[in-house]
């Protein structure tokens, strides 16, 4: 009987079998790597001159907790613009005379 299959073809077979499987083995370990790696968000002690998710908080906190009725005609908009306007004169406080 005359197989269908000549030693040469399975050979050939078997390579593009393995190949597609580690085709496969890495794809799934790039894609781990690239989707399942977490930056940790830093806390209120970080550097200033880095982003901290914990300062970040805080201020969005105040804004909307601790400052009541920012609606246009309200002390609490003024209260906020305020509250802004300071933070943001400290960071040109902070930043030296190379920025603007």
């Amino acid at each position: 009987m005359v197989s269908w299959l000549s030693s040469g073809d399975a050979r050939a077979f078997k390579c593009l079998l393995a190949l597609a499987l580690m085709y496969g083995a890495m794809s799934y370990l790039a894609y781990i790597v690239i989707h399942t790696r977490h930056v940790r968000p830093l806390g209120s002690d970080a550097p200033p001159n880095r982003f901290s998710e914990a300062r970040a908080i805080e201020h969005i906190r105040y804004l909307t907790v601790d400052i009541d009725g920012r609606q246009e005609g309200r002390p609490g908009l003024e209260e906020a613009a305020k509250y802004i306007r300071g933070q943001l004169e400290g960071l040109a406080d902070r930043a030296g005379p190379n920025y603007r």
